[in-house]
């Protein structure tokens, strides 16, 4: 209605009332009685739409938290201090800074971190040559067990004068050593030889035998002296020794020294062959040894360098940016709103914790309505119904199910997936059916109206104050729908109608405050009807209600003159709508909605809606 017409019409009404007459304005009719000043309201057929009202603040239905990820150094303590912060409303581009947080103490752990990544890397070549190394060496102890196994299985075929066959067991090729003898072996070679000079021997033998027997014959025939006879005797006897002896070498040559020297030539090959094994085993057992330290040191040398990655990280994150383009609201905690604690203040020089919510970045262009519904009306309103997409599932399933997936640092795993979910964020879900209607109305702006929906409706009571502990009260968003939400800003005060139910017909209602009872009585209430200018008491059956009207099903007629300020007859002791001592809230709601208990215990309704129904 307009201010001036508004201004006229109380005018008129002061006039009338001064004059002691009576004025009628539609259903509403004013006169003197003894009691004082009694209001009435004239009962008339009307369309009840049923709504909720309750104030609450705007702010952006995409909000981007811009949050402290720098790390502790234990639980509890301060991460960093804030060096310098964009002033608070300041309306920002995304990439634009937004604070930098204090770093030199990261500075100082990446230089020191960059030294030890420095050593690790230093032992890691070290022990990769070291690597070389060994095998350099291995091979050549493996060539030279090689060669002293060929050389002593040669030994052995030049002593026999055959091939062995590999593998021979030692008394297998000792047996075939035996029969296998040839013409052509080192041993036969011996053993001819020794025969050769046993036989020269007996036939020197028999030559010095035919000498001596001349010398005899010679002697007795006077044509030798008895002496030299002697002297060929003597050569006989040596000859005999000679040929004993050869016979003895030749006795033990076969007899013992075969034996001997088969079986040491046999050993010997089985030694090289346990050498070149020993070889082989010793290089791989300290290959492995210096693998083993290779792999330990490289992975000391990627923890140090994910350290190293870590406190860089750290680093970068001391430097915020604007996630997304809107206006800088420094982040509060609601239960800490009306304190005057500092702890979790955003400015220059305050510490800050790993991640503390710093700052917030709202849409302008999409905004919404945080308000909070009485627990008597919360069943009654209805959000959105959303329904998952899959969209983000199945992208996060591609990338731990891609080819590279398995090489990828935790870090860079994580970083993947956050990316994932800013791309996926506004796809994730999609509504499957609209939340209730709704029209807000800022106080900025009065002249305008909103349409909205009713997008979340909280499914636990939120924390409630000092000033009102017993109300129950839920978190609930709206959403505005209109394109044009040029000037809104948040933390604006808006108002918010939700339609519950819409208006099907025509019903008989009187206004919440002519009501008398509590809402002990249940749906059966009172009210006080004008008859022949007298108030008379008339009990009534109430049925729907909305903020301002409720419907009454039973003991109202249509044109009734309704009392609709009944402590006027009743006094200070009546339980009215506006006044019922025992249910007299502690504390208001959002938008001043009055809110209080019965002396059942149980929570009645908002004050912008009915005691009963």
């Amino acid at each position: 209605m307009n201010p001036i017409l508004m201004l006229f019409l109380i005018a008129g009404i002061l006039g009338v009332l001064a004059a002691g007459g009576i004025y009628a304005i539609g259903g509403l009719n004013l006169f003197q009685a003894k009691r004082g000043e009694i209001l009435t309201y004239k009962v008339v057929p009307m369309r009840l739409p049923v709504t909720v009202v309750e104030r609450g603040t705007l702010e952006s239905a995409d909000n981007r938290d811009v949050v402290c990820k720098v790390k502790a150094g234990s639980r509890g303590t301060f991460a960093t201090s804030i060096k310098w912060v964009i002033d608070d409303g300041t309306i920002v581009q995304k990439g634009q800074p937004l604070m930098d947080l204090d770093d030199s103490s990261l500075r100082d752990q990446e230089q020191a971190q960059s030294i030890l990544v420095e050593k690790a890397a230093t032992e890691v070549l070290r022990a990769e040559e070291e690597i070389i190394i060994l095998t350099n060496q291995n091979e050549s102890d493996v060539a030279a067990a090689i060669a002293a196994l060929k050389i002593a299985e040669l030994d052995l075929e030049k002593f026999l004068g055959v091939r062995v066959e590999p593998g021979l067991a030692p008394y297998g090729a000792l047996a075939t050593a035996h029969a296998t003898l040839t013409e052509k072996g080192e041993f036969r070679m011996k053993l001819d030889d020794v025969s050769g000079r046993v036989k020269l021997a007996e036939s020197d033998l028999e030559a010095f035998r035919d000498r001596a027997s001349w010398a005899e014959r010679s002697v007795r025939l006077g044509f030798l002296t008895p002496s030299q006879a002697k002297v060929e005797l003597s050569k006989l006897a040596g000859q005999v020794d000679n040929l004993e002896k050869l016979q003895k070498e030749k006795f033990a040559l076969e007899a013992f020294t075969r034996i001997r020297d088969l079986t040491d030539f046999l050993s010997k090959v089985e030694i090289a062959k346990l050498g070149l094994e020993r070889a082989k085993q010793q290089g791989h057992a300290k290959l492995s040894q210096a693998n083993s330290d290779r792999l330990t040191k490289k992975s000391v040398l990627g923890q140090e360098e994910d350290k190293l990655k870590e406190i860089r990280d750290q680093i970068r994150e001391c430097k915020l940016f604007a996630p997304q383009s809107g206006m800088v609201v420094y982040y509060k905690e609601q239960n800490s709103r009306f304190s005057s604690s500092s702890q979790g203040l955003i400015a220059v020089g305050e510490q800050v914790k790993e991640g503390q919510k710093l700052l917030r970045i709202p849409d302008l262009t999409r905004m919404q309505v945080n308000t909070r519904i009485h627990e008597a009306m919360v069943s009654r309103i209805r959000g959105d119904e959303r329904e998952m997409t899959g969209n983000y599932e199945a992208a996060r399933l591609a990338m731990l199910l891609s080819p590279h997936a398995g090489t990828r640092l935790v870090s860079q795993f994580d970083e993947n997936l956050t990316y994932l979910k800013e791309q996926f964020r506004n796809s994730e879900y999609s509504i499957s059916r609209p939340g209730q209607r709704a029209i807000i109305r800022v106080d900025a702006f009065p002249e305008r109206e909103f349409n909205a929906r009713v997008r979340t409706v909280a499914a636990v009571a939120s924390m409630a104050d000092w000033m009102s502990s017993d109300v129950k009260l839920y978190q609930t968003m709206v959403i505005i729908e209109d394109s044009d939400v040029f000037g809104l800003k948040p933390d604006m005060s808006a108002e918010v109608t939700i339609q519950v139910d819409p208006a099907e017909q025509d019903v008989l209602a009187v206004p919440i405050q002519a009501i008398v009872g509590g809402a002990e009585f249940g749906p059966r209430r009172k009210v006080y009807v004008m008859v022949n200018g007298e108030p008379q008491e008339r009990p009534v059956l109430l049925g729907m209600f909305n903020e301002k009207m409720v419907e009454v099903k039973e003991g109202l007629s249509e044109n009734d003159e309704v009392v609709i300020n009944p402590r006027v007859l009743l006094g200070d002791k009546a339980k009215t709508r506006d006044d019922t001592p025992s249910e007299q809230p502690r504390g208001k709601g959002p938008g001043g909605s009055d809110k209080g208990k019965t002396s059942k215990g149980k929570t009645s309704e908002p004050k912008k809606a009915p005691t009963a129904q």
